[in-house]
């Protein structure tokens, strides 16, 4: 099982060695100002959203606006007024009273994450956990008056780490599935489907699954990509092709980092996760989009035992009350929305 540690949402570390590249980092801190610039949230003022991404006068003062509270932070060595919250966000007396014993005595959420997934989770350029699904998590702890932990993790230790009961959840943009639901719950809120990832400019002809018969494919373990290359492998081959060369790397970020220095041809990832890294690479990433390919129902990976119905209760307040598509806006991601948080809904 991959090491993880605890990190508190207030000022979250960023892991030593993380491979994140710092050009992605700070390219994605300017994109989600400019993101938060364009977005009118519930109960703020035009006036007020304009402010997000302009210079403030000291570090850790803050301003509330409706539902919103602007903190001023330090962001690529500047001070700006940055990381909306929802501090207006009321415990629900009764959804805490439905929480399991032991969390309700610890007062605690504890959800593991692997932090190389934008823009669902990542570090930002001040070492700062962000990202929809931190957002998301947070809230909900809002909702069910208990504090959120977030424990970094390998991508492929989550799941059985919350089976164990070492994590009370996890936000990792979990693909929601009937093999994964034998041994945890989920509440799911999100859709996705699949896209290559490549360098720009080499791979011109590859547009389905068939072309990457003799390629180098590089893929994050613990996926549903990880067990589906192997089939598309095996299909290469039984069509008289070359095998697929594939191989697994710990996260997103080591595998975006092997297409990115030709140690692989492509890789194969979420489309709303390909396209970030496409926009954020500087214009040395392309992507093919493959909707009709990998269509997934996805979202919060939670122990079973009945903390499920509480959690997919709070996503629903939220969904209702609009803060949901207020963190979906904020991230550019609210087309993936769904109507209403279900329990263990999947495609596969």
């Amino acid at each position: 099982m991959a090491k993880s540690h605890t990190v508190r949402h207030s000022l979250p570390k960023r892991k030593k060695g993380l491979s994140m590249k710092k050009k992605f980092s700070s390219i994605a801190i300017a994109t989600a100002m400019i993101l938060l610039l364009s977005i009118t949230f519930t109960g703020t003022s035009q006036a007020a959203v304009a402010k997000v991404g302009d210079t403030c006068k000291r570090l850790g003062t803050t301003e509330k606006v409706g539902l919103i509270t602007y903190r001023c932070t330090q962001i690529s060595g500047q001070r700006k007024w940055a990381e909306p919250w929802f501090t207006a966000l009321k415990k629900s007396a009764s959804l805490n009273r439905a929480l399991p014993a032991d969390i309700k005595a610890k007062g605690v959420l504890t959800f593991a994450t692997d932090p190389t997934d934008p823009p669902f989770q990542f570090f930002s350029d001040s070492n700062e956990l962000v990202g929809a699904e931190i957002d998301l998590a947070n809230a909900v702890g809002k909702v069910l008056g208990v504090k959120v932990e977030f424990v970094e993790s390998g991508f492929s230790a989550i799941v059985p780490g919350v089976e164990s009961g070492r994590y009370d959840a996890s936000v990792s943009a979990f693909a929601s599935t009937s093999a994964r639901q034998k041994i945890v719950d989920f509440v799911t809120y999100f859709n996705s489907s699949r896209a290559f990832l490549f360098r720009k400019g080499t791979l011109p002809t590859v547009k389905t699954e068939t072309d990457l018969c003799g390629l180098k494919v590089a893929v994050p373990a613990g996926t549903t990509m990880s067990t589906a290359i192997v089939d598309l492998s095996t299909n290469c081959t039984k069509a008289g092709k070359a095998a697929i060369a594939y191989a697994i790397y710990p996260d997103q970020a080591t595998t975006v980092l092997a297409v990115r220095s030709g140690r692989a041809d492509l890789t194969i990832l979420s489309a709303h996760v390909s396209s970030w890294w496409q926009q954020n690479s500087g214009s040395e990433l392309d992507i093919v989009l493959r909707p009709d390919q990998g269509a997934d129902i996805n979202g919060m990976v939670v122990r079973k035992g009945g903390l499920v119905n509480v959690m997919q209760k709070a996503v629903q307040q939220l969904m209702n009350d609009g803060t949901f598509k207020t963190i979906f806006a904020k991230w550019n991601i609210e087309k993936l929305m769904r109507e209403k948080a279900e329990i263990n809904l999947s495609t596969r």
